[in-house]
């Protein structure tokens, strides 16, 4: 025991004072800010139009132009009807103005209105635009009818939806889907890039001692199972410490954001999601950790290590690849089998505990059968590590490294 504890401070050491690791532990929370925060800014509607922004407006009925021009001004948008269709476009490429409209003849009848810019990839811009143009061609299409356009609009003006999320529980929340979709989006990265980066860094760990002859003098004084467990133990404690720092800022950091300038963050929070987020990182570390070690130990080199480790890699990929479809079916029968297989079921189930929490009795299944692949995962892992770690000048294949299980 003495001499694994050793190891686990070692390892701790070397990967809490890695330069790389201060870094990311520095920039860490302002990754987590950006990803919660810069979505809400960036959907901000208010401010989205700049006041005193030019339209250029090229058309033939002077009464439709007033009717442009006057909804136009209720938005601050400045209109410009003077010039030619040359001179509306030299405006616009000098930056003048921000683009113009050409209002055909029988715009009464017609199925679109051209609109020309510089870029055209302003959405809130041309979305106000073809509102205006919309509602003011229905409102003289009924005028022409003899009908009210004010009336006709109070009759048949849309009914908002108030999306609101029932608990098992029975407690009830508003909820939209950019707000639970960010939310998924943030956890999983952090469970992705943290497990993908602790277990390619157990795995190059053991490359590196392996083909540097440093684990042969290590195997004269511990045993091969106190090195594998001593670096997961090690790794998995500096990993624990930087989420707990992660964390603790980002919530410091958005709280100082939101008294500097109050906004709708996009962001579900609840103090339970960070304990699932610790659990699934824990069992989610200690079976990729396992993995990698075992195909370090098989290993000739960090590329070979590459080369033997994208199948694992392939599956932290899936659910992230599927973070739309999950979000928006989490009890589907395909997401729920996710959920249960060990090599996606961390991130799976913890996407379904976002979105809408399962059953006590799925998440303890989930959480067991877990545990049942990380003990089989490290004690076929402890069987490939002891044979493996020696073997060296030669490239073994995925299956003979499972071949060494039965040794």
């Amino acid at each position: 025991m003495k001499k694994l504890l050793e190891i686990v401070k070692h390892e701790f050491k070397m990967t809490a004072a890695n330069r790389t690791y201060i870094i990311m532990t520095i920039l860490g929370p302002f990754l987590i800010l950006a990803v919660t925060v810069l979505p809400a800014i960036v959907s901000m509607r208010t401010g989205g139009i700049k006041e005193g922004t030019r339209i250029g407006i090229l058309s033939s009925s002077p009464s439709f132009t007033a009717a442009l021009e006057q909804a136009f001004d209720t938005m601050g948008i400045v209109t410009d009807t003077l010039g030619s269709l040359e001179d509306q476009r030299e405006k616009v490429l000098s930056g003048a103005n921000e683009g113009f409209l050409v209002i055909p003849e029988n715009y009464l009848e017609a199925g679109s209105i051209s609109y020309y810019s510089a870029s055209g990839t302003n959405p809130i811009i041309t979305e106000a635009l073809q509102q205006v143009i919309s509602d003011t061609i229905v409102a003289e299409r009924l005028s022409r009818q003899g009908l009210d356009p004010g009336e006709v609009q109070n009759l048949t003006r849309n009914t908002g939806l108030d999306i609101r999320r029932i608990s098992r529980t029975g407690k009830t929340e508003r909820q939209e889907f950019l707000t639970i979709f960010f939310t998924a989006l943030a956890f999983v990265m952090l469970l992705y890039m943290t497990i993908l980066l602790y277990g390619q860094m157990i795995g190059r760990s053991v490359v590196d001692e392996k083909t540097s002859k440093t684990v042969e003098i290590m195997l004269s004084s511990v045993r091969p199972m106190d090195i594998l467990f001593g670096k997961i133990i090690g790794r998995g404690a500096a990993g624990l410490l930087q989420y707990t720092l992660w964390i603790s800022v980002s919530l410091i950091l958005l709280a100082l954001v939101r008294m500097i300038r109050p906004f709708e963050v996009q962001f579900s929070f609840d103090p339970r999601y960070f304990g699932f987020l610790t659990m699934f990182f824990i069992l989610a570390f200690l079976l990729y950790s396992s993995a990698f070690a075992a195909l370090g130990a098989g290993a000739e080199d960090s590329q070979h290590l590459g080369q033997l480790g994208w199948p694992l890699i392939m599956f932290l990929v899936i659910p992230l690849v599927l973070i739309s479809p999950i979000v928006m079916n989490p009890d589907s029968t395909f997401v729920v089998v996710l959920s249960y297989f060990p090599l996606t079921s961390p991130i799976v189930m913890f996407i379904r505990v976002l979105v809408n929490m399962p059953p006590p009795w799925e998440i303890i299944l989930c959480v067991a059968v877990l545990i049942t692949a990380i003990f089989i995962t490290m004690f076929a892992a402890s069987k490939i590590f002891r044979i493996g770690i020696l073997m060296t000048g030669k490239r073994h294949t995925f299956r003979e490294i499972i071949r060494w299980i039965r040794y």
